[in-house]
């Protein structure tokens, strides 16, 4: 089983448990604007379901996005395959495709992988709006 990770909305973060043919087993939809740091971890503890020994590979979208919201996601999605020595892939979504089709293309990447090699790397979109101190 594969775990699809998208938290490119910052108002939101799509989990999803998917099988060996890209089929989604359970999905979560999180509200959680401005609450990544803290509900992504929580929620995907409670999507595995105890099975992270099962999981062969994570898929990330990796943007374009919200800088933060998509710095935590990804930062969790890679150590998390890190540490499990599993591939990680990451999906950019520039034509804001639906979930579905984005685990499809991850899926197409990431099913002959065995273990660990790169990180996913973000993609903004965009030059970071940083406010200046006065």
């Amino acid at each position: 089983m594969y775990l699809f990770v998208n938290t490119s909305n910052y108002e939101n973060i799509f989990l999803a448990l998917v099988d060996n043919k890209a089929d989604i087993l359970v999905k979560k939809n999180i509200r959680a604007k401005y609450q990544q740091s803290e509900k992504l971890l929580e929620n995907i503890n409670k999507i595995l379901n105890k099975n992270i020994k099962k999981l062969k590979g994570i898929i990330c979208v990796i943007g374009p996005g919200g800088f933060t919201s998509l710095r935590i996601g990804i930062a969790t999605a890679n150590a998390m395959a890190w540490a499990l020595n599993i591939p990680i892939v990451g999906i950019e979504n520039k034509q804001a495709q639906d979930n579905l089709t984005l685990i499809k293309k991850g899926y197409k990447l990431i099913k002959d992988k065995k273990t660990f090699k790169k990180q996913a790397l973000p993609k903004y979109g965009k030059e970071p709006n940083i406010t200046m101190k006065n």
